[in-house]
């Protein structure tokens, strides 16, 4: 019989995989659209943000069967650097978005 938290990781890493359906959707119409750079840059983000849920889901699929040297050693500061990286990309917008809206007034 397995202990709780295997069940728990099992049910978090079918928790995440379903949570990025819908960003990956987003990506998926924004593709169609015309790429202007304010559409670039939220693809870009939308992209990072289903690459950290994504590894966030295999993190807990791996340590559901075992693999807890594979999570905590690879995945768990892989999914921190896409994180960060996440917050410099949104940084970067709303400081242009700033700039821009100074430069109008």
């Amino acid at each position: 019989m397995l202990q709780p938290q295997y069940y728990y990781n099992l049910v978090q890493a079918v928790v995440y995989f379903i949570a990025a359906t819908v960003p990956v959707y987003f990506i998926l119409k924004l593709k169609n659209t015309n790429n202007d750079n304010d559409k670039k840059h939220l693809r870009n983000m939308t992209i990072l943000l289903v690459s950290f849920i994504l590894i966030q889901g295999v993190y807990h699929f791996a340590g559901t069967i075992g693999f807890r040297l594979f999570a905590k050693g690879l995945l768990e500061p892989l999914s921190i650097m896409v994180l960060v990286s996440f917050g410099i990309l949104y940084l970067i917008g709303v400081l242009k978005e700033r700039r821009l809206h100074e430069l109008k007034a």
